[in-house]
């Protein structure tokens, strides 16, 4: 009998902690989103063996003469060769041109391998 009530505990113990992760991901995937625009600059593969990631760089460029331009760095859900983002970023940091990216923020996420939490989800040129 004690032997279960001590299983019992520690089954209570896990499934709480399940649930306050499971939920904190619920809260905060999707916390903001929104477009910019902007020329890419880079797009390459990045992180160790055990977790691989696609970075990407939009160069975000003002509306004034002289202004700083700024870098804003995003990732995307699937970093496959044939995911149609994918292959959408790469020619369009081949040719240079403007475009807008469609993004979603994923805010203090505990379970991504980018450091960025903004994930790319569409692009127009």
């Amino acid at each position: 009998m004690r032997t279960l009530k001590i299983l019992l505990g520690v089954f209570a113990g896990v499934s709480l902690v399940a649930v306050i992760l499971g939920l904190r991901f619920w809260w905060n995937y999707g916390y903001s989103r929104g477009a910019r625009t902007g020329i890419i600059r880079k797009v390459s593969e990045k992180g160790p063996p055990y977790c691989k990631y696609l970075s990407a760089e939009l160069v975000l460029q003002g509306n004034l003469p002289g202004q700083a331009l700024e870098v804003w760095e995003f990732s995307v859900d699937n970093k496959s060769d044939k995911n149609p983002l994918v292959q959408q970023l790469y020619a369009a940091a081949r040719e240079g041109s403007k475009v807008t990216i469609q993004y979603r923020q994923d805010h203090k996420s505990l379970y991504r391998c980018t450091p960025s939490e903004y994930f790319a989800t569409g692009l127009e040129r």
